[in-house]
């Protein structure tokens, strides 16, 4: 009896380790197959990912060449081209600084010519208004007894003699400033010469030809010899011609002459 309960127990044992073995072995089993069943949807998903992507995103880095154009340059220095100055720069530099940095004949030539046509007429006059004797002279600021009021007074211009009517012409290039009946002097024309000098002719008879604004030049005729100037009647026919720099009467014969 004891013997029989032993090898009943034992049996027992061995049933249950059996029982155990199997469990275990089922286990591994399915966990072995729901490992492999995993593993190949997981690659079938991963395949069908890759397969459905557009070619430039899947992960294939391209190849990189660099051009042998750009590889030359960055391995070879560019080669150095000699700078040859021209024969006309060299021959500058060796010229004296008074030279080279000298104006030319033509610059100084072109800048003349412009600056005399627009500033005004050369300083010397070319011509006496009329051509005749001189009657009375500048007194350059001395007192002279009048021939027609007999008083003591300075004459201003010069008086050259002329017949009624002879032609009077400009001293030299410039503008009309001013035509005017002076009550002593009569019928008077003043001529701005734009050099600081104006000419001013007295004594013309009323047909004066020209008018203010008026550009002259020593051919330009502007008026006629008259009898106008009462101040000066005592003396023969002739014209009374005075010149001015700035606000000071000067000697026309020396400006003339001179």
């Amino acid at each position: 009896m004891k013997e029989y309960n032993i090898t009943k127990k034992a049996k027992s044992h061995l049933s249950f380790w059996i029982v155990m073995l199997l469990c275990t072995a089922m286990i591994g089993v399915s966990c072995w197959f729901a490992y492999t069943q995993t593993s190949k949807e997981l690659t079938m998903e991963l395949d069908s990912v890759l397969g459905d992507a557009p070619a430039e995103t899947k992960l294939t880095l391209p190849a990189v060449t660099i051009p042998a154009q750009t590889t030359a340059q960055a391995v070879a220095a560019p080669p150095v081209v000699p700078v040859t100055m021209p024969a006309q720069t060299t021959a500058a530099a060796t010229r004296p600084a008074a030279e080279i940095f000298a104006p030319s004949q033509t610059t100084v030539q072109t800048t003349a010519t412009e600056t005399e046509t627009e500033t005004v007429p050369p300083t010397i006059p070319s011509r006496y208004p009329v051509e005749g004797a001189m009657i009375q002279p500048f007194s350059g600021g001395e007192l002279v007894k009048s021939a027609t009021t007999g008083v003591w007074q300075t004459h201003n211009g010069i008086d050259i003699a002329a017949s009624l009517g002879d032609e009077v012409y400009a001293m030299d290039t410039g503008i009309v400033e001013s035509v005017e009946e002076d009550p002593l002097w009569g019928v008077c024309v003043t001529i701005d010469h734009r050099n600081g000098i104006f000419s001013r002719y007295c004594n013309l008879n009323a047909g004066v030809t020209v008018t203010a604004g008026d550009q002259v030049t020593n051919h330009t005729v502007i008026g006629a010899v008259g009898d106008t100037a009462d101040v000066e009647s005592a003396l023969e026919t002739h014209l009374h011609f005075e010149l001015l720099q700035g606000d000071k009467y000067i000697d026309p014969v020396d400006y003339i002459e001179g």
